[in-house]
């Protein structure tokens, strides 16, 4: 529906299996006319409508624990939590995000942001380019001087943009984050930011 009826024409080759399970959607592996391997980010069904009802839960959650701690104030906890939310699901917004973190890393090499697609995104659908890597785990009983390298990697993947331009990758699970052969870190998803 994000393509048009014909989407499967702007592809060589698209993966009906997703591949891997983000917050909000799943990703997909697909092939351009050019050869160029992308992953596409779909957002599932009616996320709004679901994201709306979470909130709802938590701000009932919320009171109820304020009730009973009136030390803390959860009402800018939850305006936080719902703005960040509510921004994860604009792929758009991502997607400028993406191009902030690729400009920010433009210049280094310990660290890779994929490239968009932006005549393949919308609002509910994010493409850009794949990136190979393994995960993090697969490196815990690597050698001292490897795990040594990829925390030494990780550490300025995430406070680079945070030390020198104040931006906060604000979903810093290891899912959002590949090792390359080279031990550098490839860096995912840009919807949780805040500046």
């Amino acid at each position: 529906a994000e393509l048009g009826n014909n989407w499967q024409k702007k592809f060589n080759y698209f993966s009906k299996e997703a591949l891997k399970a983000a917050s909000l959607g799943q990703v997909h592996k697909a092939v351009l006319h050019n050869g160029n391997i992308v992953a596409c980010k779909l957002q599932y069904p009616d996320m709004a409508s679901v994201v709306k009802a979470d909130l709802s839960q938590l701000k009932l959650i919320f009171s109820i624990y304020q009730s009973y701690n009136k030390a803390i104030k959860t009402e800018e906890i939850y305006k936080e939590i719902r703005e960040r939310l509510t921004e994860e699901l604009d792929y758009n917004r991502e997607r400028k995000l993406t191009k902030i973190f690729e400009q920010i890393f433009s210049k280094v090499s310990y660290v890779h942001v994929p490239k968009t697609h932006e005549q393949l995104s919308t609002k509910k659908l994010l493409t850009m380019s794949w990136l190979e890597g393994k995960s993090i785990l697969e490196f815990r009983k690597a050698k001292k001087e490897i795990r040594n390298k990829i925390a030494k990697n990780m550490f300025y993947t995430w406070y680079l943009p945070f030390y020198k331009y104040g931006i906060i990758h604000g979903d810093p699970h290891l899912g959002n984050y590949t090792v390359k052969s080279d031990l550098s870190i490839n860096l995912f998803d840009f919807g949780c930011m805040r500046v």
